[in-house]
């Protein structure tokens, strides 16, 4: 197996921090672990200067049966332990498509964050496909990438894929089109005011006959709503829908 670690660290510039920088981070774990217990995920930081995993938190999801201290020492060699070669491939190809977006844009515009699912192994034999969330959190003073965060949870979908990225300061939204190595563009879909509060009542854990309640409107109406913002939205249930919807807008 190719080193994971030199592929996955290959698309990013070599940056040097100082040890004086860390200091101002010094509350991020604290938050990290208030964040993943808040959220009920798993979350982890990248160190990109020293090539290694900054902080693990110990929710056990991402974990697979081992322990944070022990997925933190390990770092990207983990990944080895809890991904199948499929998907590891993929990963890498997500990482340089990634990486390579990143460099392209202009130093302010370098916050980017990327979704993407795979499959996570555990030590007991079971698996389960997460939702993997990386947001850059901290440019080194060259702009070069330093620290980013990452998210873990349940992904509402069935496959691995599903590469989403938005960046700030734009209203669109990115997907990866893995048979043609192609970035595709999107702008938000318009949604009704209807649409929206069925969306945001969905959001919330609504059900359909909840929702019609407190809009005041049948279940058939309510159905018809969920079916026209699933369409537009590109996805197959409501699950996918509010997944989307905070990835995107």
């Amino acid at each position: 197996m190719k080193n994971i670690i030199q592929d996955f660290f290959a698309p990013i510039k070599n940056t040097v921090v100082e040890p004086k920088e860390y200091t101002k981070i010094q509350n991020l774990k604290k938050w990290c672990n208030i964040v993943s217990f808040a959220i009920n995920q798993s979350i982890y930081v990248i160190d990109y200067s020293a090539k290694e995993f900054l902080y693990v938190s110990p929710h056990p999801l991402f974990l697979c049966g081992y322990t944070a201290q022990e997925v933190q020492q390990m770092g990207y060699l983990f990944y080895e332990k809890v991904v199948s070669e499929e998907d590891l491939q993929m990963l890498s190809e997500i990482n340089k498509m990634g990486w390579t977006q990143f460099y392209s844009a202009a130093t302010v515009d370098r916050n980017y964050c990327i979704s993407y699912d795979f499959f996570l192994h555990h030590k007991n034999g079971s698996q389960t496909l997460v939702s993997h969330k990386l947001a850059v959190l901290e440019l080194a003073k060259d702009n070069n990438i330093w620290l980013a965060i990452c998210f873990v949870g349940i992904s509402p979908n069935k496959t691995s894929g599903n590469v989403v990225f938005t960046q700030n300061n734009t209203c669109k939204y990115f997907t990866y089109d893995f048979t043609a190595k192609k970035i595709i563009s999107h702008l938000p879909p318009q949604l009704t005011k209807r649409e929206k509060e069925v969306l945001n009542l969905s959001m919330q854990g609504y059900n359909e006959k909840q929702i019609s309640e407190k809009m005041n409107v049948s279940v058939l109406t309510v159905k018809k709503h969920r079916r026209n913002l699933q369409n537009k939205l590109g996805v197959s249930n409501m699950a996918n829908a509010v997944s989307k919807f905070n990835l995107s807008f």
